[in-house]
């Protein structure tokens, strides 16, 4: 499929299922090829088929836990020619406090701050290599932070950290965004956002921390 990514290649986490897998679809749309990556093999593999087969792009599954440094860096090895990052990575899980559990606050933190934390580092450095490249972070979280929202206003506030303090040192032609959710997710319109990103991410100043309004938004809307 020809379209405006077709010269584009792009890693995509999370992309077995939910924002991920539709974000990767989207992608592929545009005629992006695609690195996939999701932590179980037949549902990743199964999402890159059915990619493959839908668009006609290439679609290449890959399997490991990126909140393993390990993992995360022979996977960023495996995509290192990929000029789009998105990270869809976490589900977190919402309450006071009192309300998460130990487990379900470790496991959640895995996914959704240690996995894009070992991307990002591992991903800056080939994009440093390439004198190019975008990163976008999903971060689902509240748009202030709330006590009875605690888990994602606490790790919406590291990854908002992450994007607006790596901005300062990037090289020159790397990018990083973060879209945040405000904890309301519209699969379809974050999809839509990425990858208006994707095609002009220069209509923000990296470092930027946008919603998919915004991104979907036309510059002529805004005049």
């Amino acid at each position: 499929m020809r379209g405006p990514l077709s010269n584009k290649t792009a890693l995509v986490t999370g992309a077995a299922g939910g924002i991920g897998l539709m974000a990767a679809r989207a992608l592929a749309q545009t005629g992006c090829s695609l690195h996939m990556v999701g932590q179980k093999f037949m549902p990743i593999e199964q999402a890159a088929s059915d990619i493959r087969s839908d668009f006609g792009v290439n679609a290449e599954a890959h399997t490991g836990n990126l909140a393993i440094s390990v993992d995360a860096e022979a996977i960023a090895m495996a995509c290192a020619d990929a000029e789009i990052y998105i990270n869809c990575t976490g589900n977190l899980p919402s309450g006071a406090l009192e309300d998460i559990e130990d487990e379900a606050w470790r496991k959640s933190w895995e996914a959704a701050v240690f996995a894009p934390l070992n991307m990002v580092r591992e991903m800056i450095g080939h994009m440093t290599d390439e004198g190019r490249g975008l990163i976008v972070l999903v971060i689902d979280a509240p748009a202030k932070t709330v006590s009875d929202d605690i888990c994602a206003s606490a790790s919406g506030a590291v990854l908002k950290t992450i994007v607006e303090g790596l901005s300062q040192d990037l090289a020159q032609g790397v990018r990083i965004l973060g879209l945040c959710t405000e904890r309301n997710i519209d699969a379809n319109r974050l999809s839509e956002a990425i990858t208006r990103l994707a095609i002009d991410p220069g209509r923000f100043a990296t470092g930027s921390l946008i919603t998919a309004q915004d991104a979907i938004t036309d510059d002529e809307d805004n005049a």
